[in-house]
This record gives C-alpha cells, structure tokens and sequence, in this order.
C-alpha cells in the first residue's frame, strides 16, 4: 500500500501534498483542494483481456483544475496520465518498472513542451 499522501511538484512551483482520500482493492485516490484550485492523483490496477492473454494494467492520472477567477480568468484543466501493462503469464513486475522509468527518462521536459506545442 502506498503512503497517505502523495507530493507532486509543478515547475519551479512549491510541491503539492494530497492526501489520499479512498484505497480499495484496485487502487487508491488522493485530493489536494485549495482556494485556487483542485488536484487529484488515481492509482489503478486492473485486468485486461487483450488477443486472449490476460494482461495486468496500471494507471496513473493526475489532474489539476485551476478555478476561474471572475472577470480574470477562465478556469483551466490540465491531465496527465500513464499506462503501462505486461502479461500476467510470463511478465517481470520488474522488468516493466524498469521499462517505465526508461519512458519517464525520454519524456523531458522538452519534449513535453514540443508535444503539447503539436511536434510530433
């Protein structure tokens, strides 16, 4: 099980402690909420049947709504999200960490920018 809560840190902004707010069998759900905005974090484990194999999925999304400031601002929504899955015969839980750390470490920052600027 994973901690209670869960620090996330946006650029050179001050890190974000959310708390998990629900843990169940499949996964947990943290929630920081503050006069400006709302984030949440979703951990999920789950079973897939893909081309008849049973596969094991994990995912990871984080969101951050930042609220409207009236007559300022419209209110802005930002996802980020991760999926990673191996089968369930003949998979390596660690082989796959180890294949997911290796994709965090391609995905820079400036190649995030470029991403969401549209290069592909």
């Amino acid at each position: 099980m994973f901690a209670n809560t869960m620090g996330i840190t946006i650029g050179a902004d001050a890190a974000r402690i959310l708390t998990r707010i629900n843990q169940d069998n499949n996964g947990s759900t943290y929630r920081l909420a503050t006069a400006l905005e709302f984030n949440e974090l979703i951990i999920r484990n789950t079973t897939s049947k893909i081309s008849g194999e049973l596969y094991d999925v994990h995912n990871v999304e984080y969101r951050l709504t930042k609220y409207a400031v009236p007559g300022v601002s419209v209110e802005q929504n930002y996802v980020a999200s991760c999926t990673f899955k191996t089968r369930r015969n003949g998979g390596d839980p660690t082989r796959l960490s180890d294949v997911q750390k290796a994709l965090n470490g391609t995905v820079t920052s400036a190649l995030a920018l470029g991403m969401a600027s549209g290069e592909s």
